[in-house]
């Protein structure tokens, strides 16, 4: 062995996944990369217990010039001496479920106008049922957890619940109103979180939605978890006394160098139903998704409408397409591959089953939110934001 001799290991924030196509995961920021079979192969084989001289030998001598680059590109690294890391790539069904978002409460310490779950409850999500989601998730092949409520602070064991995670390989996002993040909180998240997105409607707006003092909560909140070294993104849902202040929110957002910042407008449930004056009509609401930035959405592939690669599950393990579909729900986590075959089977849908199929964008819409379909015409009808901000009305 030559004094160059070392042994590639695949980098602790990378995971191989096997979705509709091979992958390689970037934990830490969220991005995904295809890859080739002969790649995801040979980073199979990057275990940190082969020599490079033996992996270069079993792939070749042109393969020199990919393993410079993944070495450059942090995907691999270099370790002096073998020491073994045990390569996980698993494989998914198709559709791959790549997002869940786990629902652990239904307790909140706030009373939103707009929340679709409606009233604050009681329930929470065991600590076994949790490891149960969590863990057929990964072997599904899954990318992103998002742990949410209610408010997911308020689990009486959240602490435990976020023991469990550094045992799996995915991504860990919670999301939170940001309200009882102080200096404490945020600390603890930083050793298990990756990114915590808080919702911000608003500047002087977000306490008429929200609750007096909402507003400098929440920013507290963001210091508190940024000064932890913790990423953060931000959610805004439109209604009708913040349209005027996305030009300030968007200053404020870059000014905070948050990591991303999503905008999307509320559907008339929970307790929207008794405060509409709250709703901006579709045509107005519409330009206002322009604003935004980076990351945020989870996006469909292939022919399929909104939602082929997420699912939600509630506090009692009830698995449904998203949390506006929590009445109807296909199955329990406990057998999280087979509620997400059902899931796909009933509640997944090809483009060109949807009404407005022959639309000039509807590759790029995807026929929007099917919840919100379904509140206009039905389950296959157009999204009629989606139809506004597109400027496309002819299937209205």
């Amino acid at each position: 062995m030559s004094s160059a001799e070392f042994f590639p290991v695949l980098s602790p924030e990378f995971v191989l996944r096997k979705l509709e196509k091979p992958y390689v995961y970037n934990i830490s920021d969220d991005q995904l990369y295809e890859l080739d079979d002969e790649a995801f192969g040979f980073l199979k084989k990057c275990n940190g217990a082969t020599p490079f001289s033996m992996l270069v030998q079993n792939a070749g001598e042109d393969s020199r010039e990919s393993i410079e680059y993944m070495l450059n590109e942090g995907i691999i690294r270099r370790q002096e001496k073998a020491a073994p890391r045990k390569i996980k790539a698993p494989h998914s069904p198709v559709p791959s479920l790549r997002y869940l978002l786990l629902n652990i409460t239904n307790k909140c310490n706030l009373k939103c106008k707009h929340c679709y779950l409606g009233e604050s409850g009681n329930k929470e999500i065991g600590l076994r049922l949790f490891k149960n989601a969590v863990s057929q998730f990964e072997e599904m092949g899954g990318l992103k957890l998002m742990i949410s409520g209610g408010e997911p602070l308020l689990h009486s064991k959240f602490r435990e619940l976020m023991e469990i995670l550094p045992s799996y390989e995915i991504r860990v996002v919670v999301l939170s109103n940001g309200t009882l993040v102080r200096k404490k909180e945020a600390e603890e998240l930083s050793e298990y979180v990756d990114e915590v997105q808080v919702s911000i409607d608003g500047i002087k707006s977000h306490d008429l939605l929200r609750g007096k003092g909402s507003y400098d909560k929440v920013m507290r909140g963001i210091s508190a978890l940024q000064a932890s070294g913790i990423p953060v993104s931000i959610a805004t849902m439109v209604h009708r006394y913040n349209a005027g202040e996305f030009g300030d929110m968007k200053k404020l957002f870059s000014e905070l160098e948050v990591l991303s910042w999503s905008v999307d407008v509320p559907c008339a449930a929970g307790n929207l139903k008794v405060n509409k004056d709250y709703m901006l009509p579709p045509e107005d609401a519409a330009s206002l998704l322009n604003y935004g930035f980076g990351a945020g959405a989870h996006e469909s592939t292939g022919d399929y409408t909104c939602g082929s690669h997420l699912c939600a599950v509630s506090p009692n393990g009830a698995v449904s397409k998203c949390g506006f579909f929590d009445d109807e729900p296909v199955g329990d986590v406990n057998d999280l591959k087979a509620a997400w075959a059902k899931l796909c089977k009933n509640y997944l849908w090809k483009l060109d089953e949807l009404d407005c199929h022959d639309c000039k964008v509807i590759k790029d819409c995807r026929g929007g939110c099917r919840f919100r379909a379904k509140q206009y015409k039905g389950i296959l009808a157009p999204d009629p934001l989606l139809c506004h901000a597109n400027g496309v009305l002819a299937f209205l």
